[in-house]
């Protein structure tokens, strides 16, 4: 799987949208550097590369960006759950990938934007483990931040085969929810743009609602509820969908097994990763406040809002 670079006039507007200086950008990569060399808590070995994709996703803010790599290094000291043993080929990362459909788009949306998407192959209920998927979802950014960058990101979470059942275990209180959230939300320079949700139920405005305590209000407003595949094709180019959304990318098992593959060509960076890059907390010189954002206690009850399916 090779996702194809912006356009020349995409890469242009990604530096036209943030007012971005090559020059600027290059000195701004030697201040994170500098500083991550004078944390004793926190690893440095991070190429450029990566450090200029946190900045891009930060929209170059150093405090913003050091924020975010303090934070990448911390989860991946304080749960092992998700970041120990991220071995592609392990029976756990395999048995998600046969059951789950989780796969990064190969062409840009014409504005420069990638598209991801979620859907259930399996959909027995005691299949879906949102540990071993969030294990998996964070593999694949870190792919990302390996290979990429874009103007920002679509996500498409099509409800295909969901049942209340497999609602029941989306419940905020649970704190694999709340750990999922923080590692995504917070944990990853990820830019945005929208998250689509497909083939809703009823019910989904709800589940949805009770969630938005735990998000940041400009992330709920990029939120979009659909009850079928054509609102979805109003948002995103038709052409760089799925075949079975009517697109010309492939099928869903082709770009998952696409995603498959690539993957498992980062086996041994996985494995090496994994010995250095988290934080060492009893050398943090400073405690670093919990994510207001997530891991605050906030009561569900009350905070419905009315999100309208279309």
């Amino acid at each position: 799987m090779t996702l194809e670079p912006p356009t020349p006039e995409q890469l242009k507007r990604m530096k036209q949208e943030l007012d971005q200086d090559p020059e600027i950008t290059k000195d701004d990569v030697k201040r994170l550097r500098e500083w991550l060399k004078k944390q004793p808590h926190l690893p440095s070995h991070m190429e450029d590369e990566r450090l200029e994709r946190f900045l891009y996703g930060c929209k170059f803010s150093l405090e913003r960006t050091k924020h975010v790599l303090d934070t990448y290094y911390r989860v991946r000291a304080t749960s092992p759950d998700i970041f120990c043993n991220r071995d592609p080929l392990s029976d756990e990362v395999q048995r998600n990938i046969k059951d789950m459909s989780y796969f990064v788009l190969p062409k840009l949306t014409s504005e420069g934007y990638r598209v991801t998407i979620f859907r259930l192959n399996n959909t027995d209920v005691d299949k879906f483990i949102l540990q071993e998927l969030t294990k998996r979802v964070v593999m694949c950014l870190d792919v990302r931040l390996k290979e990429e960058k874009c103007l920002s990101n679509i996500m498409v979470v099509d409800f295909q085969g969901f049942t209340l059942q497999h609602f029941a275990r989306f419940s905020p209180t649970l704190a694999g929810v709340r750990k999922a959230m923080l590692c995504v939300q917070d944990a990853f320079p990820l830019r945005l743009h929208q998250v689509h949700f497909t083939n809703c139920m009823p019910i989904v405005d709800k589940v949805a609602a009770a969630f938005t305590p735990l998000l940041k209000e400009k992330l709920v407003k990029k939120f979009f509820f659909h009850s079928n595949l054509d609102k979805l094709k109003r948002h995103v180019d038709p052409e760089i969908l799925p075949n079975e959304y009517g697109g010309t990318a492939g099928t869903f098992q082709e770009l998952n097994d696409a995603w498959r593959s690539k993957l498992e060509g980062y086996q041994k960076w996985f494995a090496e990763e994994e010995k250095i890059s988290k934080s060492d907390e009893s050398r943090r010189l400073k405690k670093m406040p919990q994510s207001a954002s997530v891991l605050q206690d906030v009561s569900v009850e009350g905070s419905f809002r009315k999100l309208v399916i279309d």
